[in-house]
């Protein structure tokens, strides 16, 4: 009886402390303790699967099991190393520092609760490795946030009896070797669908200053001697290359040769080109050129290095990409040009209108980072017979890529017309920013003058995205800031004209990042003008009795089309710095033995200007006797 009873109370005791635990607040963590189990947290196994030779800044998939023992529903840090094998081949039994270690990942598992868990995440293989034989291993809690029975089984220790035969989780991989001193042209991309041409024998009023070709090389670097190269651009004609020029916007100047820098730490070089085909090199291009099949424009890039000790590897430096080719075919207008140098009359050879336009239509840089393109267009239309008038337009379109996303910075349209009898004379303006018309006028009247100078401030944030810099995840977020506007000046009376800058823009991109990690800082590094463009626009066309140079009556006409733009130049970034942990050896066991701070960059784009040019889109006049 009284041993039943001291059971009873024992009972009644341990009743007692449960209820005491139930009642806890603790909701986010749960121990759960028997008087037999131990607390602990370790890694026990870690695996890639069969792999072949790595390159750097290749992306590979690791899975690894993780054993939780008395604890529930916790969050722990996870850090994954790469260890040089040639760093544990000794059985030293003084300790070293290890100095090839790279941190490839760092991650949280949240709310894990008692047993063994099969988990998979994604390392990147940095780009300066010596390359060879490495350990990918990996560290439980590494700042100790868990109190556990056994601490030294967290990571690979030569305390725990277990790993001092070498016996730690993990696993291999193979890395190949970098190359001292080696340049790469890995692709060409265009800023244009096609490549349209006028004909050798037509002149459009196009100055000197134009680009047939635009785009951006993406080159690459191994070695730690970075220099000066050169860059040449060929296009295939009839079996021969051609070379051609580049524009170089320090000369004001196209030359056979682009001179390029490389620099330290971006291993993404985005270099910028504008190409122009001078007269003979169009000529040769039409020769072959059959309009009844689909052609396309083969351009040839080779990089050659300036230094002394010239690159060994040379069979990576030459990039081709191709572009289809049209050539523009309008038989009448060259007619009607002719006809109005010589005085001839329209009306007696039977043309009636007069067209005059041009458009271009070009984008810069990657759209998976940053990009931007332009549209400008400009038109001056004439009708001499009949009911004499005319029609001027002008448009501008900015639109831009963050990340892949898409968005319409600035458009602004102007069209505005006049004639004799006084119907569909009249003028209408719009203006859209960011997807939004933030203006639009209009008025039809028989006569009209109009000045318009708006200007806008703004700030925008357009794409999110997410980066790795190091073994660090960083969510960023990007837009652009700057100014904006147009100063226009239109009207008719017994003349239609429109002059002044159609509109400018000034855009930077900016950028603001975060990270969820404690012990991490990180942020955005960037000065990057993302587009500054002024597009100008001057035109008139009127009708006269006489004047001082015809006799008879007449029509005149003038337009010109400026733009001054520069694209995407200077240099955006994310850093990150991780107080982490170094390394140390003995007996060929890494365990960590102290703590360091470690940066890490990542250069999304450092570049001089992209495209950086003024010139003159189109200019003609002239005099039309009716």
């Amino acid at each position: 009886m009284q041993k039943i009873t001291h059971s009873l109370l024992a009972t009644a005791m341990l009743l007692g402390l449960s209820g005491c635990q139930l009642g806890s607040n603790d909701k986010n963590q749960t121990e759960v303790v028997t008087p037999s189990e131990e607390k602990n947290i370790s890694i026990v196994k870690i695996s890639t699967g069969p792999l072949e030779t790595l390159e750097p800044n290749t992306s590979v998939q690791v899975y690894y099991d993780v054993d939780i023992v008395g604890f529930d529903n916790i969050d722990v840090d996870v850090h994954f190393y790469l260890i040089h094998a040639d760093e544990l081949s000794s059985s030293n039994e003084q300790e070293t520092e290890i100095t090839e270690v790279h941190k490839v990942g760092a991650l949280e598992l949240t709310k894990v609760s008692q047993g063994t868990h099969s988990f998979d995440t994604h390392i990147t293989i940095p780009n300066q490795l010596l390359g060879g034989q490495y350990h990918l291993i990996a560290q439980i809690d590494p700042h100790d946030a868990h109190a556990e029975d056994i601490e030294e089984d967290n990571h690979p220790s030569t305390e725990h009896s277990p790993f001092a035969d070498g016996n730690f989780p993990f696993a291999d991989l193979h890395v190949r070797v970098l190359e001292n001193h080696d340049y790469k042209l890995l692709k060409a991309e265009f800023g244009q669908q096609t490549l349209i041409l006028d004909k050798p024998d037509v002149s459009e009023g196009t100055s000197e200053h134009h680009s047939d070709l635009v785009g951006y090389l993406e080159a690459d670097y191994e070695g730690n001697n970075l220099g000066d190269t050169v860059i040449t651009a060929q296009i295939l004609i009839n079996g021969n290359w051609q070379d051609t020029h580049f524009w170089n916007a320090n000369t004001k100047s196209y030359e056979a040769q682009m001179h390029h820098s490389f620099t330290e730490g971006l291993h993404d070089e985005h270099i910028g080109f504008d190409i122009a085909l001078d007269d003979a090199l169009v000529s040769q291009i039409y020769q072959s050129y059959d309009p009844a099949q689909a052609q396309s424009l083969q351009v040839r890039f080779t990089l050659t290095d300036l230094a002394q000790n010239a690159e060994t590897v040379t069979n990576n430096n030459v990039v081709e990409a191709q572009l289809p080719l049209y050539f523009f075919n309008n038989d009448s207008q060259p007619v009607v040009q002719q006809l109005a140098r010589s005085g001839a009359s329209i009306a007696s050879v039977g043309l009636a209108n007069l067209n005059f336009e041009k458009s271009y239509d070009k984008s810069y840089g990657d759209q998976s980072k940053f990009s931007v393109g332009v549209d400008l267009s400009g038109q001056l239309f004439i009708v001499p017979t009949g009911d004499p008038g005319g029609r001027i337009t002008g448009e501008g379109v900015v639109e831009a890529y963050f990340f892949n996303a898409h968005n319409t910075l600035f458009k602004i349209s102007y069209d505005g017309s006049a004639y004799v009898s006084g119907q569909n004379t009249g003028y209408a303006s719009e203006m859209i920013i960011f997807n939004n018309i933030v203006f639009e006028d209009e008025s039809y009247t028989a006569k009209y003058e109009k000045a318009w100078e708006k200007s806008w401030e703004e700030n925008k944030v357009l794409a999110q995205a997410r980066f790795t810099i190091g073994p660090v995840p960083m969510s960023v977020e990007a837009g652009v800031s700057g100014g904006l506007g147009f100063a226009l000046t239109v009207g008719y009376n017994a003349e239609l004209y429109a002059e002044g800058n159609l509109f400018h823009v000034d855009f930077g991109a900016f950028g603001r990042g975060g990270v969820n990690l404690g012990l991490v800082s990180a942020g955005v590094q960037a000065i990057l003008t993302l587009i500054d463009n002024t597009f100008a626009m001057e035109s008139k066309a009127g009708f006269a009795f006489v004047s001082s140079e015809v006799n008879k009556p007449h029509i005149y006409y003038a337009l010109e089309l400026k733009n001054d733009l520069d694209v995407i130049s200077g240099k955006f970034g994310l850093y990150a710095e991780t107080i982490g942990v170094k390394w140390c050896k003995k007996f060929g066991i890494p365990y960590p033995c102290g703590k360091k701070t470690n940066h890490y960059d990542l250069w999304l784009y450092q570049t001089n200007s992209v495209f950086n040019k003024s010139w003159t889109l189109y200019s003609t006049e002239g005099d039309i006797e009716i």
